[in-house]
C-alpha cells in the first residue's frame, strides 16, 4: 500500500511541474514591430524604412518613394489624429518555426483614437523584419 501511494504522489508531483513549465509566447517580433513603429512617431523615416523587409541594397530611387510614403503617412496621422503619442504591443503569433509572425500592435493617437493593426513579420539572419 505503500508503494502505491508513493507512486501516485510522485506521479501527481511530476504532473504538476510539467503544467507549470508551459512555453511562454515569444514576443521578440512584436516587440521589433513596435521599435519600428515608434520611430516613424518619431519621425525618423529612414529608419524605419530600413525595419522593411527588402533584399539589401534597394534601388535609390525606390529607397526614396518608401521614406516619401513612410514620411506621408506620418503627415496624415499628424493631420487627422494630431499624430502617433505611443504604440503598445497586444498580442504576437509565431509560426512554428519562428521564422515569421503578425505583431498585433495598439497605435494611440493624440486625439485619444486607438486603431489595432496586424504587422506581419519576417526573421532573416536573426533579426526580424516588416514584411
Amino acid at each position: 500500500m505503500r508503494r502505491i501511494y508513493i507512486i501516485t504522489v510522485a506521479f501527481v508531483v511530476a504532473a504538476i511541474i510539467a503544467c507549470s513549465q508551459e512555453s511562454k509566447p515569444d514576443f521578440a517580433a512584436a516587440h521589433a514591430a513596435k521599435e519600428y513603429y515608434d520611430l516613424l512617431s518619431e519621425e525618423h523615416y529612414e529608419q524605419f524604412v530600413d525595419g522593411m523587409n527588402y533584399p539589401n541594397p534597394i534601388p535609390s530611387s525606390y529607397r526614396e518613394q518608401l521614406v516619401a510614403n513612410a514620411r506621408m503617412f506620418g503627415d496624415e496621422q499628424r493631420r487627422f489624429h494630431q499624430g502617433l503619442r505611443e504604440v503598445r504591443v497586444v498580442n504576437c503569433v509565431n509560426d512554428s518555426a519562428h521564422t515569421s509572425a503578425n505583431a498585433f500592435l495598439m497605435l494611440c493617437y493624440a486625439d485619444g483614437t486607438v486603431e489595432q493593426v496586424v504587422v506581419p513579420m519576417v526573421k532573416r539572419e536573426g533579426k526580424w523584419y516588416m514584411k
